[in-house]
């Protein structure tokens, strides 16, 4: 899939989905931050989208959507496609994963670099048609979670890593299953330290949460315990060759718009899609897991 360098003087940047906070959130940073890689970034056109079904998605949109107008000045769409033909570079936010890929779909004959928000899907085969689409017609693809780039999270070789614990609230959304609503941060931070090679997965799951254990194929152990009934907090344990650490983790949005904006401006991609898709199936395995209280096989 192409990846490199869109050197756009002044980069007009598109959303799709405005029923998220991550869109005023982002475009808010955009905006009024001072970064280097900001510069000549504006988010100028949005489409606000909206899941009827969906009540933290159908009852935010519309206020979301007024303060975007309202406080940056962008312009609201009334097609996706719209978006995308007077954008440069496009955010897919929409909070719900289900319509990734429709709205994926919706727009890449246009052949513009697009980010896509957590959840990226919620389904390896949607996943893998997303990444199949951006293959074909050739679009730059990325897609991640803010906690990859927490600001405390220590820099390390993946190769020193024996294992990690990581733990964060777990709540579910019975649109998004049962782990891709909340479950998707610690995965993806689990799979930050730990890199792709997962081969089996196994969930538990009680009233009061969840422990998920994934097995790598060099035989390395890593963990996601998700709290319903706790603090609302992330972290991690790392197991080294040469230390154990407990770190406390805040996500960072500046840190995963800058690392956005260097991909969009410099080529460097530092989440690829294969690593997102197995990501996916990690949480598909787990969901099929805790249902067949059983161990699953990561079959890619």
């Amino acid at each position: 899939m192409a990846q490199g360098c869109f050197a756009f003087p002044d980069m007009n940047i598109g959303i799709i989905g405005l029923d998220s906070s991550h869109a005023l959130a982002f475009t808010r940073i955009l905006h009024e931050s001072w970064e280097t890689l900001f510069a000549d970034v504006t988010v100028t056109a949005a489409y606000a989208g909206g899941s009827p079904d969906f009540p933290l998605s159908i009852t935010r949109v519309n206020t979301f959507a007024g303060r975007m107008t309202k406080e940056y000045g962008v312009r609201l769409m009334p097609t996706m496609q719209q978006v995308a033909e007077n954008t440069d570079a496009i955010l897919i936010l929409s909070t719900d994963g289900r319509i990734h890929l429709n709205q994926f779909k919706a727009i890449c004959s246009y052949r513009k670099p697009v980010f896509i928000d957590k959840p990226f899907a919620l389904s390896s085969a949607d996943a893998g048609e997303i990444i199949r689409l951006a293959e074909e017609f050739q679009i730059p693809l990325m897609s991640a979670s803010s906690l990859r780039y927490a600001e405390a999270l220590p820099e390390c070789t993946r190769g020193d890593i024996l294992g990690a614990d990581v733990f964060g609230p777990m709540h579910v959304e019975s649109t998004q299953g049962h782990y891709f609503w909340y479950g998707i941060h610690s995965a993806e931070l689990l799979f930050q330290i730990m890199g792709p090679g997962c081969r089996e997965v196994t969930a538990f799951s009680t009233d009061h949460g969840d422990l998920i254990t994934g097995t790598w194929k060099e035989g390395r152990m890593g963990t996601i315990r998700g709290i319903r009934n706790g603090p609302e907090n992330f972290g991690i344990t790392l197991h080294t060759r040469n230390a154990n650490q407990h770190i406390p983790l805040e996500p960072s949005y500046k840190e995963l718009l800058k690392s956005v904006m260097n991909w969009l401006k410099n080529g460097v991609c530092t989440v690829h899609p294969s690593e997102t898709l197995e990501v996916i199936r990690f949480l598909e395995c787990a969901e099929q897991s805790r249902l067949q209280k059983c161990t699953i096989l990561m079959e890619m």
